[in-house]
């Protein structure tokens, strides 16, 4: 089961608190994947600021007692912040103004006085230094680590830092009471657009001379003193969900500009107080208390629980909500993980592993593009570790079978991915067989418009299909990568055939134009018609083969960013089940997301969900995360769950402790 919730007091001593000025800056930075947020992950951001020397903590609220313990708060490519109190944003101002400094990169910036970003550009990685601040002096031109940034709009506040090859601003900087704040769109430490890496090149500097300016020149004393008049109490998430049976966690908080004692109690809870590690920069006065509040396995049940405390005098409290869900599980749940080929995971290892941790089914991407991880006979670029004595999709079979784990493996479809060698990506360029922007970049993926694509996008799935033995196949990178391709002459002239007229402006009047709304459908037709072909040649000659498809969780957008109609797919009958990739560590957006699925899909229709484990999003800890998901995707109506990704040790953490409460649900 899930540790217990440690839920922290802290008497903030304004008088005794070492908040004074130091050289080196106490960094937070704000991990909204683990707050149940969207945006890329933290983890190797956090990893290069400490390589660097800097004091770095994750914060996973944005409460005004978590700001209030550093100096400099760390706001990176944050789409939603996720499980946060409601006054977030006024909790973050009043840091600045108090005297914090803040830095916000890439996407989603809130403090507009300073500067926000409207726009982004791709394809464009100059970045030109405005002399005369001191935080970029000293600094040269550079291109920029990720080619993708924001064009920032500047505030009243605000001083333009940098501006790319276009002369539009890309980082400003500006002051706000005794604070300051930078404000870019750069994707500075996300080199990939995905998730972040310790920072690198030109970045380094960059980030040095930022944090540097941005360091507080007024003490830490000073700052609680001025936003602490009175104890507080703070305590997040206000509302959580658990799988029955499970405890639930909060972090609370309670703060003081004076010495006291505080006393935290909740009612219906057992608390018992717990030693709580302090730092060279923690007040003197910290109280940690450990809370634990029971579920009723099976018993879906709304409860409110009141958390008091005593401090300076005063009593405070604040309530929360514990949403303990329960869903019946189907019959012949699909439970089962992701997991790609490596040579840490050989088949007959991850094999029995997945059947003592109570799974059923294995997704193996086992080809993409032009690469193959097995002894493929019609990819060009075979990468099979076993190779040339062996072949890891016929071990996988011959393992999953032994264990009774059915194996679906899946193809990166669309996409011509990395491992494709230099050759054959020359190769394909040369022949004119993958996508173009709307401004003719160039784009690695398949050109849906052309045979040629569709046939050697159905030969390995065929070969997969009637050669190994498999229970089934997916499909996955199935669509477009966004909204911008696939704009070559090929694409212009099937679109000008299909809607019998002509493009008077191309690419404009389908990209922004009175044609857009034909494009979509085009885009959706296209992809459409390659599932549609392999399917039906599936059906065909491998009948017992199952067909099922990876796709994006957030229909029906999906089928404008990215030209995804799998909706269609399933009621046409080319898939057997699909499976959402429903990647969130809110599991409150996890319930609408799979309300929205299941609604959308005919009655009957089999459901699997994805449950990201190890994903883009963030990673989940605890197996209460991974069953609350679970329970929540039952009572939705879904089929069964993947876990994406699989890793040997971490997945084994997650689904361990709960092997028996999956088997006897």
């Amino acid at each position: 089961m899930p540790s217990l919730l440690m839920l922290v007091a802290v008497s903030l001593a304004a008088q005794h608190c070492s908040f004074a000025q130091t050289q080196s800056p106490r960094i937070g930075v704000f991990d909204q994947s683990a707050a149940g947020g969207q945006g890329a992950s933290v983890d190797g951001l956090v990893r290069g600021l400490t390589d660097l020397g800097y004091s770095v903590d994750r914060m996973t609220d944005l409460g005004t007692l978590t700001l209030l313990r550093y100096d400099i708060a760390y706001l990176s490519d944050m789409h939603s912040p996720g499980r946060v109190q409601p006054d977030w944003q006024t909790a973050v101002q009043s840091f600045v103004e108090s005297g914090g400094g803040v830095l916000q990169t890439w996407h989603h910036h809130f403090l507009g006085q300073v500067g926000i970003g409207i726009q982004r550009v791709y394809g464009s990685r100059g970045m030109h230094v405005v002399p005369g601040h001191p935080a970029v002096a000293g600094l040269a031109d550079f291109n920029a680590r990720y080619e993708d940034h924001i064009i920032e709009k500047v505030g009243p506040n605000g001083t333009v830092l940098l501006m790319n090859d276009t002369q539009q601003p890309v980082a400003v900087a500006g002051e706000l009471g005794k604070g300051r704040v930078i404000s870019t769109g750069l994707a500075l430490a996300i080199p990939g657009g995905g998730s972040s890496a310790p920072p690198k090149g030109p970045e380094v500097p960059l980030l040095k001379a930022f944090l540097s300016w941005l360091t507080p020149t007024v003490p830490r004393a000073d700052r609680v003193g001025q936003v602490l008049q009175t104890p507080r109490l703070e305590v997040s998430p206000a509302e959580a969900l658990s799988a029955a049976g499970f405890p639930v966690e909060f972090h609370a908080a309670v703060g003081s500009a004076q010495l006291a004692d505080v006393v935290l109690t909740c009612e219906g809870a057992t608390v018992s107080p717990e030693p709580a590690a302090e730092s060279p920069d923690a007040p003197p006065l910290l109280r940690a208390f450990r809370l634990s509040v029971t579920t009723e396995p099976q018993r879906e049940r709304e409860q409110e629980y009141t958390v008091r405390a005593r401090a300076g005098g005063l009593s405070l409290e604040q309530k929360v909500r514990v949403n303990a869900v329960y869903g019946t599980p189907p019959k012949e749940e699909v439970r089962g993980v992701w997991l790609h080929v490596a040579t840490e995971k050989h088949p007959r290892l991850v094999m029995p592993e997945l059947k003592r941790l109570g799974l059923n089914t294995a997704v193996l991407r086992i080809a993409g593009g032009t690469a193959a991880f097995y002894g493929s006979k019609v990819q060009p670029d075979v990468q099979d570790p076993l190779a040339p004595d062996g072949d890891w999709l016929a071990e996988t079979v011959k393992y999953a079978k032994a264990n009774g784990i059915q194996i679906h493996p899946y193809v990166n479809n669309c996409v011509v991915e990395g491992r494709t060698s230099p050759e054959s990506l020359k190769r394909l360029r040369d022949a004119g067989r993958l996508q173009e922007g709307p401004d003719g970049r160039p784009l690695d993926w398949f050109c849906p418009s052309q045979d040629l694509n569709f046939d050697a996008m159905e030969r390995v799935m065929l070969e997969i299909a009637t050669q190994y033995g498999v229970d089934g196949v997916q499909y996955d990178f199935i669509r477009y990568p966004n909204d911008q391709g696939c704009f070559c002459a090929k694409c212009r002239a099937r679109f000008e055939a299909d809607t019998g007229k002509p493009v008077a402006n191309w690419p404009k009047d389908v990209v922004e134009g009175d044609r857009h709304s034909e494009w979509i459908e085009f885009r959706c037709g296209r992809i459409s018609a390659l599932v549609e072909r392999i399917s039906t040649r599936l059906r065909k000659e491998a009948p017992q083969v199952k067909i099922s498809a990876a796709v994006f969780c957030d229909w029906p957008r999906c089928r404008e960013a990215v030209g995804q109609d799998w909706v269609r797919w399933c009621k046409e009958g080319w898939l057997d089940f699909v499976c959402p990739m429903n990647y969130t560590l809110d599991a409150k957006l996890f319930a609408d997301r799979c309300k929205v699925h299941r609604e959308a899909l005919p009655n009957g229709f089999r459901l699997i969900e994805g449950i990201g484990i190890a994903a883009g999003p963030g990673t989940m800890h605890t197996p209460n995360e991974v069953a609350t998901q679970v329970a929540l995707a039952r009572k939705a109506g879904a089929d069964g769950f993947l876990g994406f990704a699989y890793q040997p040790t971490h997945t084994s953490s997650l689904f361990a402790p709960l092997n028996e409460w999956l088997r006897s649900e």
